[in-house]
């Protein structure tokens, strides 16, 4: 089946509804990206959890494939569009807050795993990785378009002022490659910064207390970024700053050096450290 490609612009105006800026709505109408987006998800793997589907200009492509797909859309509008138009199609439109939903919920509707798929809005791009994070046994592959400057932070290498907390979790916890640019005038309305499509591939067996023994290690570090290490606050430590330098010698890591000179590995023997003494 396949269904008409208005532009975004006329189908809103004839749903007789608007972009929502408090969601960051913007509209992918470039069906060749599309189709190059949702190639590189279906290279991953079925099925599929789309984040935001928006006019569903890849979720068409899913339900022309047959491929099962739940598209979480918390525009009641869109929703209730969507709806329509994936009825009888292997699609499950799910009216929600994706960062509302369950555990349990996404575990039952994806029993034997999937693949993420999503354009994500800049001011929820950051909570939406870290539940990806936290939901890396369910969902361990993932196909996202961010704003550039977002993608530029997750695949930063350690020294620069772009490596930060999300780079440090992505190195550590996962092999994430930008695959191509996207140009704003790829979306109506036209953002004011370009976009990049990333690809994540979580790696297995890496133990929920050593995660968050890492979560806990690199925001303390990056608490302060202007400090040096040996200033960082550690409440969570019963020695407190001695306690913590002694983590960072365990790493061989300079108390003097900065946050963003620390390399993930490095990250990730603290993590371990800590995990060992039961945080």
């Amino acid at each position: 089946m396949k269904w008409d490609t208005k532009h975004p612009r006329q189908l809103l105006s004839e749903l007789g509804l608007a972009p929502r800026k408090a969601l960051g709505q913007t509209f992918l109408h470039d069906r060749n990206l599309a189709r190059k987006i949702v190639s590189l998800a279906v290279a991953m793997g079925p099925p599929f959890l789309e984040i935001g589907p928006g006019l569903g200009a890849l979720t068409d492509l899913f339900a022309e494939a047959g491929e099962k797909t739940a598209a979480v859309e918390v525009d009641r509008g869109l929703a209730a569009f969507l709806r329509g138009r994936y009825e009888g199609t292997a699609v499950e439109v799910v009216e929600a807050d994706f960062l509302a939903l369950t555990d349990s919920d996404l575990a039952q509707r994806f029993p034997g795993g999937g693949t993420v798929v999503g354009n994500l809005p800049y001011s929820i791009s950051s909570p939406i990785l870290i539940r990806l994070i936290a939901l890396r046994e369910t969902f361990p592959r993932a196909v996202l378009m961010l704003q550039k400057e977002v993608v530029d932070r997750l695949c930063a290498p350690p020294g620069g002022k772009e490596y930060g907390i999300l780079s440090v979790y992505l190195s550590a916890l996962a092999g994430a490659k930008e695959e191509f640019k996207v140009r704003r005038t790829c979306f109506s309305p036209s953002p004011d910064v370009d976009s990049a499509v990333v690809s994540v591939r979580f790696r297995p067996g890496i133990p929920g207390e050593i995660v968050r023994s890492l979560q806990t290690v690199v925001r303390a570090a990056f608490a302060q970024r202007r400090k040096t290490l040996r200033n960082a606050p550690v409440p969570f430590l019963a020695g407190g700053a001695p306690e913590w330098c002694d983590l960072l010698a365990v790493a061989g890591v300079d108390p003097s050096d900065r946050a963003e000179t620390v390399a993930p590995d490095t990250y990730m023997e603290m993590a371990r450290a800590l995990a060992r003494r039961g945080m």
